[in-house]
């Protein structure tokens, strides 16, 4: 069976087999370099032409309007950590919407427990809402850095893809416990935020400054 750690809803972490140490994350972006970190999220084919968010003063705005309908941004579970993320417009409009506030809300000092509890009530008076649909995200960029709650432990999990609907479970899709990782695996298994998690061959590497 394998063992998950959930860094954030959007970022599982392989336990049992975690990536060697990725470089450290950097703390404060240019825009430039906030655009070219999130952008990386996903091939360049994908995010080319998607919208990008920023943070500016401690909130996200869009630096990049896009035409493609995707979108991408980097969220951050803590200032030494660093999650690349670009997604279809229902993911950015639900998931990543949700990965943004919770982003803000750490970044002016909520704890843990503050930010779960602000995102069900968000839930529940509709100022957030889940995928009416599949929702794909893309997470395979080679500079995600993830870190345990207190940011240390600094690792990175395997490039990926993630399609989020609410409850679906693994056992209805034929999916069985494994450790290998060409198996696909639903993670929050029956859950409004269960997702579908699969791993793909390449990391995407951000492009070179001024590029």
């Amino acid at each position: 069976m394998r063992v998950w750690l959930a860094a954030s809803f959007l970022v599982p972490a392989l336990a049992s087999a975690q990536r060697p140490s990725p470089p450290a994350a950097p703390v404060n972006l240019s825009r430039a370099d906030e655009i070219r970190y999130a952008r990386s999220a996903a091939p360049a084919d994908v995010s080319k032409d998607a919208m990008v968010w920023v943070l500016e003063s401690g909130h996200y705005v869009v630096a990049v309007k896009g035409t493609s309908g995707m979108a991408c941004a980097v969220t951050r579970e803590h200032p030494k950590s660093l999650v690349p993320i670009c997604g279809d417009a229902e993911a950015d409009s639900t998931v990543m919407a949700i990965a943004r506030f919770e982003t803000e809300e750490r970044l002016a000092g909520k704890s843990q427990t503050a930010i779960k509890s602000e995102v069900a009530g968000g839930l529940s008076s509709g100022r957030f809402r889940l995928p009416r649909r599949p929702a794909l995200t893309y997470m395979t960029s080679s500079a995600q850095v993830i870190t345990d709650p207190n940011g240390e432990h600094p690792t990175r999990f395997f490039p990926h893809l993630m399609l989020f609907y609410p409850n679906m479970q693994a056992k209805s899709l034929g999916l069985v416990d494994s450790n290998n990782m060409d198996v696909p695996m639903v993670d929050e298994d029956g859950t409004p935020l269960s997702r579908l998690v699969i791993v793909v061959r390449d990391w995407t590497e951000p492009a070179t400054p001024g590029q």
